[in-house]
């Protein structure tokens, strides 16, 4: 049997990341700006969506798909014969497993075993490194079983180191007070935070973004002198790669790395980190 990859949108891929040797179906989260109601990666760019998030006043409202979205995509992938596995995003961040999951029951018992669902823990390009690793173990003539098998073990070494520019977004999110936000901006801080497991954690808050990528550096140089050959892949939502490159650049070169992956945050995660936030996938 066939297998089809199924992520969601918040896995922030695009083709030019990772050419797949098999069949991948994207399911949209939603995004809404007041009575405008999008498709995250669909029917709003990456570009548009950064333009106007920074004209609105309030926060965009992001929601998972409904249970629907994913039966279809399901149906449609079942009816040819193949085999899905759906690496979503991390349940402590958002609902849009459980919405695969309803769908899932929702199959004729007979071809509801076809369709394995992976809470990766994880977001944006975490659920890329994932993905990355289940298309190899296909390429290798692994079946679905031991494809999943395999991601579930290894998702848990996965953890995303991100540095925010601003606590805006936060602040419009009703995370922090206005008053908090004031203090935070006027003293200059940028909190960096790790994503593992579906745990977001505050690894520290710097007083200025160089000190923030003082740290990112030191996290990075010891991962990198203990897995030499890993491939890093670098997230961010700043406007381009080659931005991002000059605010990393004088901290270290990414040169010494196998291959380096540049992944821009779109609508749903973009929603929370804000415009020039910057960080990497360790695995």
């Amino acid at each position: 049997m066939n297998i089809t990859f199924v992520l969601d949108s918040a896995s922030d891929y695009c083709a030019e990341h990772h050419a797949l040797s098999v069949p991948l179906a994207i399911v949209p989260l939603n995004i809404t700006f007041g009575s405008d109601h999008f498709l995250d990666g669909e029917t709003i760019s990456t570009d548009t969506f950064y333009e106007r998030m920074a004209k609105e006043e309030h926060l965009p409202k992001t929601s998972q798909p409904s249970p629907q979205a994913f039966l279809n995509v399901f149906q449609k992938e079942i009816e040819k014969g193949n085999e899905l596995i759906y690496v979503g995003l991390s349940s402590n961040l958002s609902g849009t497993v459980q919405s695969a999951s309803i769908a899932k029951g929702m199959l004729d018992e007979n071809v509801q075993n076809n369709v394995h669902i992976i809470d990766s823990g994880t977001a944006s390009a975490g659920v890329q490194v994932l993905l990355k690793l289940a298309d190899f173990l296909v390429r290798e003539g692994k079946n679905a079983k031991q494809v999943v098998e395999e991601l579930e073990r290894q998702k848990e070494a996965i953890i995303a180191y991100v540095l925010l520019e601003t606590l805006e977004n936060v602040k419009k999110g009703g995370r922090i007070s206005a008053v908090q936000g004031a203090i935070a901006e006027f003293l200059n801080i940028k909190p960096l935070l790790s994503v593992q497991n579906g745990i977001v954690e505050t690894v520290g808050k710097f007083r200025g973004k160089k000190k923030g990528l003082c740290k990112l550096k030191e996290i990075l140089q010891v991962w990198h002198h203990q897995n030499p050959e890993k491939e890093l892949f670098i997230i961010h939502s700043l406007p381009s790669k080659q931005e991002v490159i000059k605010e990393f650049g004088e901290f270290f070169s990414f040169s010494k790395f196998k291959s380096v992956t540049f992944t821009r945050f779109g609508s749903t995660i973009g929603t929370y980190a804000s415009e020039n936030a910057i960080g990497f996938i360790l695995h």
